[in-house]
């Protein structure tokens, strides 16, 4: 992955409640033909992402400051959805040893 993904912190918004045990984010980029779908993660106390595997397509697709209307599930994936405008605040190797082979995508609720 290009070094030109920055870390920033996250300015978490009052959604901080997503991201619980079986929260999931889904989003289709327009540039790519299907949806892809992720479990939320809460990677600390600063901000929520997903993980994404360090040989997937749509990691050449995403880029920090990027904007999406992402469809977010609380619980399960076809209870109650909510599409939510989402930043992508930073793609970033995760600690050595951590989630090995995956890039962390951290995203933020644009208000």
């Amino acid at each position: 992955m290009a070094s030109d993904k920055n870390s920033h912190s996250n300015f978490r918004s009052e959604v901080r409640e997503i991201a619980n045990a079986n929260a999931s984010v889904e989003f289709k980029l327009v540039d790519l033909p299907l949806a892809y779908h992720f479990k939320l993660r809460d990677f600390s106390s600063q901000g929520m992402g997903i993980l994404v595997k360090n040989d997937s397509k749509i990691l050449n697709h995403l880029h920090v400051g990027d904007i999406y209307d992402m469809r977010y599930h609380p619980e399960q994936a076809t209870v109650n959805p909510v599409s939510l405008r989402t930043e992508i605040i930073h793609i970033s190797e995760p600690e050595t040893g951590k989630y090995k082979g995956h890039f962390i995508v951290g995203l933020s609720i644009v208000k």
